[in-house]
């Protein structure tokens, strides 16, 4: 809030101090509010972005299909208006299967699961959503555990 006013004290400033022979120095005031906005609003989108990034942990049986994962996030109702993550596997050989996700709390309880059928090539790479039941407290998951349910045979032919 205070940001706001403080930008609007400064637009007003310069719309104000506008003139035909103070133009040179409207300009120069104009170019620096504009990357202070910049700034601003990058940090806002860092600090969302980072806000959204949640904690997995991968099984030892799926990290021996050669399966790893980078980036993990929730999604936002305004995205997904489900309660779902995404998160962005990277597969060194082709697999094909069902991948389940399981939600815990603090006290290491599970809260909810959801389940995803996938497929990879040798040397792919994607993001793979999943959906939790709308009954789940997403601000109660501490972490979210990954692992494979089944793999299809000779995936790797295909």
């Amino acid at each position: 809030m205070a940001r706001t006013t403080i930008l609007f004290l400064i637009i007003a400033t310069a719309s104000y101090g506008c003139s035909e022979s103070g133009n040179t120095d409207a300009g120069k005031l104009g170019q620096s509010l504009g990357q202070n906005v910049t700034e601003f609003a990058q940090g806002v989108g860092s600090g969302v972005d980072s806000k959204l990034q949640i904690k997995i942990e991968l099984s030892e049986s799926l990290k021996t299909t050669g399966i790893t994962a980078t980036v993990a996030k929730q999604q936002t109702p305004l995205n997904d208006p489900e309660k779902s993550i995404s998160i962005y596997f990277i597969s060194a050989s082709a697999m094909k299967g069902t991948l389940v996700a399981k939600a815990y709390n603090a006290e290491d309880q599970e809260i909810g699961r959801a389940t995803k059928d996938v497929e990879f090539t040798a040397d792919d790479a994607q993001y793979i959503g999943f959906k939790f039941p709308p009954e789940m407290d997403r601000q109660l998951v501490v972490i979210y555990r990954i692992d494979v349910r089944e793999i299809v045979p000779d995936a790797k032919a295909n």
